[in-house]
């Protein structure tokens, strides 16, 4: 009899099989948007807030070396990637008042130089990868009320030109902020504001290092962001990498499931329960069991690789298929957290490609074919408003 995983990597064979007979029938490819990942050339390290010297992703992370870490995915049958939604990546703001607002501001002067193809000697992308920047997410001061942010947003505007029609939205992680955060008046009013005109809301918690308090105190936000708001202006909320919950091994969902599984469980549902919310398929590997060494051997098909991540496939599992069974097939998004998924997922020459891995192997065996292309890019681009 076959073994579950035995069945896995048939299936992952049988499709690397099926290139050449998709290509001769021209079946069009799955468009792949990558709704999370993070850039940065190397002489603007010093602005990142968690970035210091001796992490392990104290370096350039530019365009080339996101392609440089997906380029197995042209190897699989089917698949293309479109392009990728950039997330700010925590720069320093000196205070949340407009004097304190040019770091992320000049975050934005970087991503805009990608998105136009006009790129500074050094920083790892030309013209040929403007097309890829789909959608841009910037900080903002979001605790600040709807006044400044408009002071703010028009101040962006300035310097964004016509780039400014990618930003699709904003982010102020919480993660590490204190109770009270999201659910101070100045919070709300921004999050209503976005909503009217037209600005998504990505959502940072972390369960396993914040507390699952954090996941309690978003439905509260959400709830009074929504509450009395017509449809058409309810912000969108995209929320980060699951929640980050605690995925090691230790907290498998067993039989009966852990503690730490039923109250994430629990509170996930409440946060589906809104209209206009979305969670991304991401972030997973920094919340597991890092990947074994010999996870680097050979290529992503291989079956020694693919048998060293059947233990990520089963840590993920559980988690997924809750995501899934809440907010449904077209309210999730795949992303990759790259460069961050390099730490836990076995470096940047495999860890985007173990990712996709792992996440297309439960959308196989999880969702529907007319389903899986909303998975992989049309949700995103409806959440984002991204350009089809």
């Amino acid at each position: 009899m076959m073994t579950s995983e035995s069945a896995r990597g048939t299936t992952v064979a049988l499709r690397l099989r099926e290139k050449d007979e998709r290509t001769r029938c021209r079946m069009p490819p799955n468009d792949i948007v990558d709704s999370h990942i993070h850039l940065y050339p190397r002489n603007q390290l010093q602005s990142l807030a968690w970035c210091h010297e001796g992490h392990p992703l104290h370096d350039q992370y530019s365009v080339e070396e996101y392609l440089e870490a997906s380029r197995e995915l042209r190897n699989v049958a089917d698949q293309r990637l479109r392009g990728f939604v950039f997330i700010e990546t925590d720069r320093k703001p000196s205070s949340e008042t407009e004097a304190g607002w040019e770091e992320p501001l000049r975050e934005l002067d970087w991503i805009k130089r990608v998105a136009d193809g006009t790129p500074r000697s050094g920083e790892g992308h030309d013209l040929q990868h403007a097309h890829l920047c789909l959608g841009i997410v910037l900080w903002a001061p979001v605790p600040s009320g709807s006044e400044v942010m408009s002071r703010y947003v028009n101040r962006a505007k300035d310097r964004a030109g016509n780039t400014w029609q990618l930003v699709k939205g904003f982010r102020y992680l919480v993660q590490d902020k204190p109770p009270g955060v999201m659910m101070s008046n100045g919070f709300i009013d921004s999050l209503r504001w976005m909503g009217c005109n037209g600005y998504t809301f990505d959502l940072g918690v972390d369960a396993r290092s914040g507390g699952l308090w954090q996941l309690s105190e978003a439905v509260g936000m959400i709830e009074r962001a929504h509450g009395g708001v017509s449809e058409e202006n309810k912000v969108v909320v995209v929320i980060n990498h699951l929640c980050k919950p605690d995925m090691r091994s230790r907290n498998l969902n067993g039989n009966p499931p852990s503690e730490t599984f039923r109250e994430w469980k629990r509170e996930v549902a409440r946060l589906a329960s809104f209209s206009n919310v979305y969670m991304k398929i991401s972030g997973g590997f920094s919340e597991m069991d890092a990947l074994p060494p010999g996870v680097r051997q050979g290529p992503w098909d291989s079956s020694v690789r693919q048998e060293l991540l059947r233990d990520a496939r089963n840590w993920a599992e559980n988690w997924l298929k809750e995501t899934l069974t809440v907010f449904g097939p077209r309210r999730v998004l795949f992303g990759s957290d790259w460069p961050v998924c390099n730490v836990g997922g076995g470096g940047n020459k495999v860890s985007w490609m173990n990712w996709w891995s792992v996440v297309q192997d439960f959308v196989e065996n999880s969702m529907s074919g007319d389903d899986q292309p909303h998975f992989w890019s049309g949700n995103a681009t409806r959440a984002y408003s991204l350009s089809s």
